[in-house]
């Protein structure tokens, strides 16, 4: 190798030592919350996501920003965890507890409650792409419409709409395949 390639090779790893220390607090508070604060986890995959986007990086394109590149990356490892995890109980983030409702018979009855989150995930996992992940970036990390615009080139208002008809599906499935009746609360 020459004293130029070394260089180089050096000037790529502090770039990318930089980009991890600026980035890494947002996609483990990410993964954090699609993990259900389960720490541990929430680590090994923003290790891994990390991992990931260092051997991508030659191919980002710069089309979205450095951090919805990063969400998406973190995203795809968790999607690829999960599946992965057929006979594993998938641990359930209380923030979707914000979003639904608790209409319990009994609001002590956590196992109506762990059901009809295991339920709501199966179905918001059945969302096809871009909604899929507009819901989730919405709900778990409040990204402005705005930046979930620019990331699915999209208008501000198709994430809107394509976030609202997530919604309404998810209460609708829920109701249709599962037999409960929530209410969703307006947009936060």
């Amino acid at each position: 190798m020459t004293g130029i390639q070394t260089a180089e090779r050096r000037r790529a790893m502090k770039a990318f030592e930089e980009l991890y220390q600026g980035h890494y607090r947002d996609v483990f508070c990410f993964l954090s919350r699609l993990c259900g604060f389960h720490a541990d986890l929430a680590e090994e995959l923003t290790q891994d996501t990390f991992y990931h986007a260092y051997l991508s990086l030659p191919h980002f394109r710069g089309e979205s920003t450095v951090k919805s590149w990063l969400f998406a990356i973190a995203k795809k490892r968790f999607f690829l965890w999960l599946r992965k995890q057929k006979n594993a109980s998938f641990p359930l983030s209380d923030h979707l507890t914000e979003i639904i409702d608790e209409q319990a018979p009994d609001p002590s009855d956590i196992l109506y409650q762990r059901r009809l989150l295991e339920d709501a995930f199966a179905v918001i996992f059945s969302f096809r792409e871009p909604m899929k992940s507009i819901f989730l970036l919405r709900i778990y990390c409040q990204t402005p419409y705005k930046e979930l615009a620019d990331r699915f080139c999209l208008t501000e208002s198709a994430s809107k709409v394509l976030f609202h008809r997530g919604k309404r599906l998810l209460q609708t499935k829920l109701k249709e395949e599962y037999g409960y009746d929530i209410h969703l609360p307006s947009d936060r």
